[in-house]
Parts: structure tokens; sequence; C-alpha cells
């Protein structure tokens, strides 16, 4: 209810704004008997001076006059319709400027790309309104003729059943030959233009205006638009004010704002300039490829020990057997074996253990994956951080608690900060078509070493830079470590046991092998297309002093 009664007070001001238009150009004085006399196109040429002065309601009634005594001319009844609409939404004029407050009194800064917003561009957001546009009929046509520019126009816009109007100062010229061959109206209307230095302006859907191409003229009589882009958040500020400055420097535009409420850009000047800047700004805003890296960290551990040979006892044992002073013989109980030699008092035993061939292997495999992923746009860094925040002391008190005197010293609070210890790591992808990215990564490994000054630990870093190029969705090695060891210990009877081959038996031989692989593997997938993918569209601009006209 709120919205149709805010409509109807809207009509109700407009329709008594129109009275009141109408009772002032009756009040000036009604038209004699010999005005009405003349011919219409008086009627018609005091309306056109009414129209250009924007006295809507005036030259409608002008317009409506012609129309009246001449009913067979369809041009003063079109023009009369055309400036209906126009009448009937006529606004009061425009008063003095108002005062600059502290607020608008301030300029833009000169190095911005964009100036302020402005009550005019607020306005355009609440009622847009698109302008008007010439509605022919379809299908293309030849044309080979020869006569003057006026001529021209009204035979080529009959032929795509348009109406055509001219603007006071314009000239017909000397007879030009114009030949085109299976053209619609727009080609034909555009070729028209470039060959009689001319241009148009669509009043209605049926009738445009012919006026001299000058930058006067186009000043005057060209329509001004407003157009919003809105501009997606993946853009950063610094890329948007470079698209702003170069579209505004390429097509000189009046006026470029940001608006920060809307997320848009507002551009507002003439038609021709407005609508193919508004095309190559959008396609200057495509968002950046998206590509999700995946990164993994695999460490293999392997660790072999192999022992193999004949268990000899190291030592044997001997013992005195014999008779001397007729001592007792005494065997040790862990001799079970013996071996003697000599006798009666110099009898002597060597003790003889067994011995045992053996054969023993070992061998571990431990493995450890860490799995990140981390999406990045094109041209921009990416960072990831697999490990933990450790707090480093950067400051503390380490005096005495108190004073001699008994007093209580003062303990500052200690201050910390946190180093990243584990793998850092920062990518830039860089975007080759749908086929190919390059990453320029730079990776850091940080651990806490074995060594400390003044209590704060050491941190040892490892730091790798490296740039790699990787097909899409395919794995890369980036970085690798590898340690290994190998240990051989021999053990077993001296000298027996290094007697070539038959050593072998009086010996034990073991061989450990320990190997470890780290290695840092990275995989791009690409999830939105890239620049190079979209169709670029052909947008026709023509010169900076005869932009083409949009129709």
């Amino acid at each position: 209810m709120h919205g149709g009664s805010q409509v109807c007070v809207i009509l109700i001001v407009r329709l008594l704004t129109l009275v009141v238009c109408v009772a002032g150009v009756l009040a000036a004085g009604p038209l004699s008997a010999a005005d009405q006399a003349e011919k219409p196109d008086r009627f018609y040429q005091d309306g056109q001076k009414a129209e250009r002065a924007g006295h809507m309601v005036r030259a409608y009634l002008l317009y409506s006059q012609a129309a009246a005594l001449d009913p067979a001319n369809p041009i003063y009844s079109l023009k009369a319709q055309a400036v209906q609409a126009r009448a009937a939404l006529e606004s009061p004029p425009r008063g003095p400027e108002p005062e600059k407050t502290p607020e608008t009194a301030a300029a833009a800064d000169p190095s911005s790309a964009f100036d302020s917003l402005s009550s005019q561009d607020r306005a355009a957001e609440r009622h847009p309104q698109p302008p008007p546009e010439l509605r022919a009929a379809p299908g293309s046509k030849d044309f080979a003729m020869r006569a003057d520019a006026k001529s021209l126009w009204q035979q080529v816009a009959h032929a795509f059943g348009l109406e055509t109007v001219f603007d006071r100062d314009y000239k017909s010229g000397p007879p030009v030959r114009f030949e085109l061959n299976q053209a619609d109206y727009r080609d034909a209307i555009h070729a028209l233009e470039a060959a009689t230095d001319s241009f148009v302006v669509p009043i209605s859907h049926r009738l445009f205006l012919v006026v001299t191409d000058t930058e006067q003229k186009r000043r005057e009589l060209e329509p001004m638009v407003a157009v919003n882009i809105p501009v997606p958040q993946v853009l950063s500020g610094q890329e948007l004010v470079e698209i702003a400055q170069s579209v505004r420097q390429v097509f000189t535009l009046e006026h470029v704002a940001w608006d920060a409420s809307a997320g848009a850009v507002v551009i507002r000047d003439r038609i021709s300039r407005v609508t193919p800047a508004k095309l190559v700004f959008e396609e200057l805003l495509h968002g950046r490829p998206q590509v999700l890296i995946e990164m993994e960290l695999l460490q293999i551990d392997l660790t072999n020990s192999l022992a193999y040979g004949i268990d000899v006892a190291p030592t044997f044992p001997l013992a005195y057997l014999g008779t001397f002073w007729q001592s007792p013989v005494s065997i040790p109980s862990s001799i079970t074996k013996m071996l003697t030699f000599g006798g009666g008092q110099s009898l002597i035993g060597i003790g003889i253990q067994d011995a045992a061939a053996m054969a023993t292997m070992t061998q571990s495999t431990a493995r450890t994956l860490a799995r990140a992923s981390v999406r990045a746009l094109d041209g921009l860094p990416a960072t990831l951080h697999v490990g933990q925040k450790y707090p480093i002391l950067t400051s503390g008190y380490f005096g005495p608690s108190s004073f001699s005197s008994g007093g209580q010293a003062y303990t500052p609070p200690p201050s910390f900060t946190f180093e990243d210890l584990g793998m850092s790591m920062k990518v830039t992808p860089h975007v080759h078509g749908n086929d190919e990215v390059t990453l320029d990564v730079e990776s850091e490994f940080a651990v806490l070493g074995s060594s400390s000054v003044n209590g704060i630990p050491v941190i040892s870093n490892r730091k790798l830079t490296s740039s790699v190029r990787l097909r899409e969705g395919e794995w890369g090695v980036i970085s690798g470590l590898l340690n290994t060891s190998e240990a051989r210990t021999l053990s077993g009877t001296p000298g027996l046991s290094l007697i070539p081959i038959l050593g072998e038996l009086f010996r034990q031989t073991t061989k450990d092998t320990n190997t470890t692989e780290v290695l840092v593997i990275i995989k791009p997938t690409l999830l939105t297309l890239s620049r190079d993918q979209f169709a670029t569209p052909t947008i026709w601009t023509g010169p900076d002093a005869r932009p083409r006209t949009i129709l």
C-alpha cells in the first residue's frame, strides 16, 4: 500500500506540473487566426526551437498544431508523439546550484582513478531509464542512389520503415553517390553517417534526428547515460584502479566513480563513449583462473640388519691336570669337553665349547605422509604452513629478585615471539591455457637446533627456491632429501678370523644399512578456465573525433 500511494502522489504531482505549464503557455497568449492560417512548417520550426530550449510542453503543443493543419505529413505527428512523454515528465527548471558543503567541496584526489559519487549517480541508480532504440524492419537492402544528404537520409529511413527529422542547422550539401549492397539498417545508417559527415540521435522506436557531426553538436544533442558495473570481490584494489585508469584514458570518460556500498563502478558520459567503455571494462574484469595446489610430504625410513657366521667362544679356559706336589686335580664345572696335552706333572687341559652357525636378518620400513592443499589465483602467491608455532623468548629479566636492603625488585614481564616450525611454503601459480601451470615455489624447513644461546633455542632453517612447470593434474617433485648410512662389523677369534676363506669359520659378520628419503611433491589442478579460453567480442568504437553511434 505504501508503494502504491507513493506512485499515485508522483503521478498527481506530474499532472499538476503539466497543467500549470499548459496554463502558462495559454496565458502567454492564444494563437491568433493569422498564425493559424500560416503554413504548418512555421509551427514545426517553433516547436523545434522550444524543444532545444527545453520547453517540452510548448513544443508538444506546436507539433500537435502542425499535425492538425497538415495531417498528411507523418513527421509532425511522430514528432508530437516523441515529445509527449517528455512533456508529461518535465521537471521544474533548475535553480542555482546549492552551496558546497565541506564534504562536497573536498575534490577527489587527482591521482585517484575515481571521482566522488554524486547525487546524480544516486538518482540514476534509483530510476534507471534506458535510452530509446530504433526498431527498424528486418532484412537487408541494396542501395544505389545519387542525391543530397537530406534526400539520402529520407530514402534510407523509409526503406526500413523509419522516419527522420533534421537539425535546424543541418545542410543538404551537394549530391552524393551512395551505393551499398546487402546491408541491414545499422550498417546502412553507419555508412550514410560517414558519407554525409552526420550522426543520428534516436528519438523513439521509429524516429531519429540527423545532426551535423561536430563536437559541439555531440555535446548538445547526444544522450548522456550512466551505467553500473559490478566488480567481483576477488579483484584487488590495485587492479581495479589500474583498469579504471586505463578505460578512462582510452575513452576520455567524463565521470568515473566508485560505489563502495554496491560494489560497483559508475560511469557517466555520452552514450557513444559509455557503451564501448562498459564492454571493455567487463572484459578486463574477467576473474583470474583459480588453481588448487595439492602438496604431499613423503618420508620413507628403511633399515636393514644382517648377521651371519660361526658363533665361536672368544675365550678358552685352561686347567692344570698334573700331580705336582700331589695336588688334587680340579676341573671347572663349566667345561664339558677338554683337550689335553703334555703328561705327568705337566698335563694341561684346554676347555672346548660347542660352535654354532648363525644367520639373522632384520628389516623395517616406516612411511610418513602429510597432505595439504591450498587454493590460489593466477599470479597471486598463496602461503601454506605445516607444523606449529613455537614461542621464543625475546626479552626478559635475569637480575636478582630482591635488593640487598631487602626490597623487592621489579620484574618486568617477558616478551615472546612465535616462530613457525615445520614446513612453510609460498606458491605462486602462472596458468598457461588449460594444459600447463608454472609454479614458483619458496619452501622453508625450520626445526629446533640442539644448542641454545642464553636459554634461547637456536632454530635451524633450510630454504629452497625453485620453479617447476607441470601439466594440469600432473605430480612433480620439487625437493628431496636422501640420507644413507652403512656399517659393517666383524667379530671372531683374533688371527684365525682373518684367514682367507677359512676365516669365515672363526668370525661373525654384521651389516647395518639405514636409508631415509624425504620428498616434497606438488600437483596443480585448474578450478576455473583461464582468460584465453573466453571468447573476446569485437567492440566497434570508431575514431575519437567520430565515435560509433549506438542504435
